[in-house]
């Protein structure tokens, strides 16, 4: 496209432009949990400011029906179905197939929700048609989520994320899917889980405890990431209101957090090894700031890796599309052109 790959693309959106995303379904925190509830709530509030209204989302883009593949297991936690978000997530995946004859390239999608909360079901995988008809299959992932009482502590998102990965090479052949071009994608704190897969791939430590043989021996990189909104550094995501008690959930630390906040934060692990990357913030995010971004922009281009990273930072247009959310039918050429230009 004739960009440098570390500058900032600043993109300006027509004043009428539409493509709000679909409403997401809210899980209502548990009462008497004054400091966490209300940074729940906060977040809420701000999530639904940005998705707008279920009739806009639905006159933008249809929904995409549900994949007859649903729930599958990539691992043994198997969530809670019909309770509520104080369960703990699952380790569980939907897939969505391309109408391209097989073996197909994978994009592996993580929903958002500060690490608490969402669903792969209800955080936009109708947003990746797109991708469907570029010929990926998709692959909407959940992960276990932080709880109030201590489970799930980070890095056991990180864990999943990357044995999702694995999980999806494994059974490739079984699939119909080329094991060999798997890219990542995610929104919010699934932006971060995102980054975090392309930039670990040579990092054992993030490895699930207990990781299955048949899974501990395949590679957990992919052949590029997109991330949306990241919550790329958990300092300052907990810097903002409504990201503070969630990032106190994830980490399981409410005092003298540098040294965590740091090992959860996508700058500090990009080396040599790190995916192409591409992320876009909105110039006026209260939770994932351009600043975040600039600083994993800054750790690829300290490992001299100028031609891997992309930064997109939209700063015009409508005031939603310039905070928590994006305008994934603007966008969707873009990341996908991103994703195709690795693809083997």
């Amino acid at each position: 496209m004739g960009l440098n790959p570390l500058q900032t693309v600043r993109i300006a959106a027509p004043a009428a432009q539409s493509g709000a995303n679909a409403s997401v379904r809210r899980a209502r925190p548990t009462p008497g949990r004054t400091s966490r509830g209300i940074a729940i709530v906060a977040l809420l509030s701000i999530l639904a400011t940005a998705c707008g209204s279920a009739d806009d989302a639905e006159a933008a883009q249809p929904t995409l029906p549900l994949p007859p593949e649903t729930d599958v297991a990539y691992g043994p936690a198997a969530g809670c179905p019909g309770s509520d978000v104080e369960c703990g997530g699952s380790q569980q995946l939907d897939i969505y197939r391309s109408d391209e004859p097989g073996p197909n390239p994978v994009l592996v999608f993580f929903h958002g929700g500060g690490f608490i909360i969402g669903d792969k079901s209800n955080s936009i995988p109708e947003r990746l048609g797109p991708a469907l008809d570029d010929g990926w299959d998709v692959v909407s992932a959940n992960y276990r989520l932080a709880t109030p009482d201590g489970a799930n502590l980070f890095p056991a998102a990180v864990n999943d994320a990357r044995r999702v990965i694995r999980w999806v090479k494994a059974n490739a052949d079984a699939q119909g899917w080329d094991a060999s071009n798997v890219a990542v994608m995610g929104q919010s704190a699934g932006g971060n889980l995102a980054e975090m897969v392309a930039v670990t791939s040579d990092q054992p430590e993030f490895d699930s405890p207990g990781l299955p043989p048949e899974l501990a021996a395949v590679d957990p990189s992919v052949i590029a990431a997109v991330a949306i909104n990241p919550v790329s550094d958990l300092g300052l995501f907990a810097s903002s209101d409504a990201g503070a008690g969630m990032v106190a959930r994830y980490t399981g630390c409410t005092e003298d957090c540098a040294e965590v906040n740091a090992r959860g934060s996508v700058q500090t692990h990009v080396d040599a090894g790190a995916a192409p990357l591409l992320a876009l913030h909105g110039a006026k995010d209260p939770l994932a700031a351009p600043e975040q971004g600039e600083l994993v922009r800054a750790a690829y281009q300290g490992a001299d890796l100028d031609d891997r990273f992309e930064l997109i930072v939209v700063d015009d247009g409508p005031e939603r599309f310039q905070g928590h959310d994006v305008d994934w039918g603007r966008f969707s050429d873009r990341f996908l052109e991103f994703l195709d230009r690795y693809r083997t």
